[in-house]
C-alpha cells in the first residue's frame, strides 16, 4: 500500500508547468490536488471504464496534465493498467440525472447510484490508505455521500476497508 509520490510520475519540468499554469493555487494544495489526480488515474487505469467523480480543482489538474501530450501518453503507459485514460467532462449531478460515459448505455434511471459510486472506494483505501479530510474534499463522491446521504468520512473508510 502507498503512493510513490508526484516525483515518481511527474517530471520536475511538467510539475513546474502545472504550478505556473495554476499559479493562483496554494502550493501545498496544488500538491495534494496533483497527488489525488494521480491516484484517480492509477485507479482508473486498473478498472473498466467507471465513473469516478472528481472535484473541479482536480479535474483542472488533469486537464493541464493532458495538455502535456507526450508526457500524458507516457504517464498512461506507466500506470498499472498501461492504457490511455480518456477524459470526459461529466459532473456528478449530470451523471446522476442520466448522463453516461462513452460506450455506456444511457442510464436515465440509476436505481443504484449510491452502490455504483461506492464500488471503487475499496480500490482507493486498499492502495493508498484511508481518506483524510484534506484529501477527501477533492473527491466529489465523498462530498456527495456526506452532503446527500449523511455518511461520515469514518463510515466511508469503514465501508471501503477490504477484510484481510
Amino acid at each position: 500500500m502507498g503512493f510513490q509520490g508526484i516525483e515518481h510520475y511527474v517530471p520536475d519540468s511538467v510539475y513546474a508547468t502545472l504550478a505556473h499554469r495554476l499559479a493562483d493555487r496554494d502550493p501545498a494544495e496544488l500538491r495534494i490536488q496533483t497527488e489525488e489526480c494521480l491516484k484517480f488515474l492509477i485507479i482508473a487505469s486498473e478498472t473498466d471504464p467507471l465513473f469516478i467523480p472528481m472535484t473541479r480543482e482536480v479535474d483542472e489538474v488533469w486537464h493541464e496534465l493532458i495538455l502535456q501530450t507526450h508526457f500524458y501518453a507516457e504517464l498512461c503507459r506507466r500506470l498499472p493498467g498501461g492504457r490511455f485514460i480518456h477524459h470526459q467532462s461529466l459532473e456528478l449531478a449530470d451523471y446522476a440525472a442520466g448522463g453516461h460515459q462513452p460506450g455506456e448505455p444511457d442510464k436515465s434511471d440509476k436505481p443504484d447510484l449510491l452502490g455504483e459510486l461506492m464500488f471503487w472506494l475499496p480500490a482507493y483505501v486498499s492502495r493508498f490508505g484511508e481518506f483524510t479530510p484534506e484529501r477527501a474534499r477533492y473527491w466529489s463522491v465523498t462530498q456527495y455521500l456526506h452532503d446527500i446521504h449523511g455518511i461520515s468520512l469514518d463510515a466511508v473508510n469503514s465501508a471501503a476497508r477490504v477484510p484481510s
